[in-house]
């Protein structure tokens, strides 16, 4: 293994903290969902608390490093991600005051986490010329939509779990300490809504990129993770009809929000595996200098 990747693993190392208190904390959050009398509120708060406050610095780490946002190469893209999905959530709780959601989400987000670090020395950089494409516009509308559609996700399974619940008569804990059927299909609706719109607004600026600098050449719009994110964006389009004309409700738009969710991991985490210019590749050692703004 070469120094620059030693040093480059080392100065992720501290994720694995994170990750860690993330795993702590869905624990704790299936365990007060399943045996409440036995795991405190305050460490249910505390936990998560710990773990985003350090997340959110170890993100601000790494925005120094590269003196832009983080999304250099697939490792940063996931800490960035995980990061947006944690403060979405933190957001839906704050409003809402969700039962159990942490239960749900934080076994997620461990798994995305511990995923990304077992990359190891494996790690796969986004092309340079891609790095200084307007991140701002077209990364942070993205990843946030990204973010609220993981919650919809998150929020359907709550919601076909509760209806098992009671439909089948299971007359426990799980069915007590999760929200009501009818709230979760409004705050599916609520995320859904709001993710919608943010995906949007980070396609249609990744399109007005490709087509001013031509960076895809002049079929980008043949490029897997072009085809993919506008794939995404009509399936989750078609939700919104189905939900606004049709007033399709319950059971039936939680499994389609659990479909356009594998979309959104597909097209975030899958596309480099079909060739995409616009994703994560191995690079030379001369373009990973580029990108973190290294020079010999």
């Amino acid at each position: 293994m070469s120094e620059a990747n030693l040093m480059e693993i080392s100065a992720y190392s501290p994720f694995w903290l994170i990750v860690v208190f993330y795993l702590l904390s869905g624990i704790w959050e299936v365990g007060r969902l399943l045996r409440p009398e036995g795991f405190s509120k305050q460490w249910a708060d505390r936990l998560p608390f710990v773990a985003f406050v350090l997340h959110s610095l170890f993100l601000l780490y790494l925005a120094s490093r590269v003196e832009n946002i983080p999304v250099t190469n697939l490792f940063e893209s996931v800490v960035f991600l995980t990061w947006c999905v944690v403060a979405v959530f933190n957001g839906v709780e704050y409003l809402y005051g969700v039962p159990s959601l942490g239960a749900f989400l934080f076994p997620l987000v461990t798994v995305l986490g511990f995923w990304v670090l077992s990359l190891g020395d494996n790690l796969l950089n986004a092309p340079s010329n891609l790095s200084k494409f307007w991140l701002i516009a077209h990364t942070i509308p993205l990843f946030m939509g990204y973010a609220a559609l993981t919650l919809t996700f998150v929020l359907s399974l709550m919601y076909l779990t509760q209806q098992r619940q009671l439909k089948h008569k299971f007359f426990g804990p799980l069915l007590l300490g999760l929200p009501s059927l009818e709230s979760l299909d409004r705050l599916m609706w609520k995320t859904l809504s709001f993710g919608f719109p943010l995906l949007t607004l980070g396609l249609v600026f990744g399109i007005f990129w490709v087509k001013y600098s031509n960076i895809l050449g002049p079929q980008w719009y043949m490029d897997p993770k072009v085809v993919m994110g506008t794939v995404t964006w009509l399936v989750y389009a078609a939700l919104l009809h189905l939900r606004i004309g049709v007033t399709m409700h319950g059971s039936r738009v939680a499994m389609l929000n659990i479909a356009g969710f594998t979309l959104v991991l597909f097209t975030f985490l899958g596309t480099f595996f079909l060739g995409a210019q616009h994703g994560y590749k191995k690079v030379s050692k001369e373009d990973t200098m580029i990108i973190k703004g290294i020079k010999e």
